[in-house]
């Protein structure tokens, strides 16, 4: 049983339901307090197991260690998720949202060759030309409407610092275990983001947010979507390749859109059943490809 393709397929799932159901409180709560609290919950979900593992391995990490989960925090936290939630509350189509922030399994096979000497081949080439092609498919007709066009363009930027964050990461895991650098990383990145929200007086969540449908997505954004979705996301990256990793972005945009159709009632469109054909035959390539 291939146990990556495990991981990658509840990361996929979990983290289809991430644009779809923030879109739903994006109104209430700001995408800096969201994503600030989010992590935060994500973190103290990690901590008891990044200390157990700590103790268990006898990890030492050292100021540099610090710095550096630091630095993935911010990155992944206060820049792409961040950014990635501007995108959605702008955006009248939270799957197209999805769909273009899943291009970051583009960049990553890209920049991974570059960083981590992984293998480009011809197949995977084919492979992410197909999924390049669905993306616009999916995504031209919003270029030319002014605020859907922002919101695309804040999109990709998530997507390329998404990217940079898993590139980065499977460098550092060759020191520091998978569930040391989440726990780490997101209770930095939650951390900073407050302090920034504090300092640029930014709004926050306040008692008018705490409604019983908010509180229960919150809840869910931060134990499925941050908590369970990353740690089966560092399954995948850990045993794996960061190629094997980011194709849980290239099955997510297949998801996205019945998801956004079920909560968020946005209609199922022939750009969108194109363009998952074309990001589906991209994925069996990837999958499949020996060489």
């Amino acid at each position: 049983m291939n146990f990556n393709m495990i991981y990658v397929m509840i990361t996929a799932v979990l983290f289809a339901t991430l644009e779809p159901v923030s879109k739903l409180i994006a109104t209430d709560i700001s995408p800096l307090a969201l994503t600030a609290v989010r992590f935060l919950i994500g973190g103290i979900i990690f901590l008891p197991i990044s200390l157990g593992e700590i103790k268990k391995k006898g990890i030492k990490l050292n100021a540099i260690d610090h710095l550096k989960m630091a630095g993935l925090g911010v990155l992944n936290v206060c820049v792409s998720m961040v950014v990635l939630q501007y995108a959605v509350k702008l955006s009248s189509s939270p799957a197209l949202i999805a769909i273009i922030f899943s291009s970051n399994s583009i960049m990553t096979i890209y920049l991974s060759s570059f960083m981590l000497k992984e293998r480009i081949t011809a197949k995977k080439i084919m492979a992410l030309g197909l999924c390049v092609a669905g993306i616009l498919v999916c995504s031209w007709k919003s270029l030319s409407v002014e605020g859907e066009a922002v919101s695309v363009i804040l999109a990709i930027v998530a997507a390329a610092a998404f990217s940079l964050y898993t590139v980065l990461n499977k460098k550092m895991l060759k020191r520091v275990s998978g569930n040391v650098l989440i726990g780490g990383a997101f209770l930095y990145g939650s951390i900073i983001l407050f302090l920034f929200n504090l300092i640029i007086g930014g709004d926050s969540i306040t008692t008018d947010s705490f409604s019983v449908k908010n509180i229960l997505i919150v809840l869910y954004a931060g134990v499925a979507i941050t908590g369970i979705g990353y740690w089966s996301y560092f399954k995948a990256l850990s045993k794996g390749s960061a190629t094997m990793a980011s194709l849980a972005f290239f099955v997510k945009p297949v998801l996205s859109p019945f998801v956004a159709a079920g909560i968020n009632g946005v209609p199922l469109t022939v750009e969108i059943f194109i363009a998952l054909i074309l990001v589906l035959s991209g994925t069996y390539i990837v999958s499949y490809s020996k060489k």
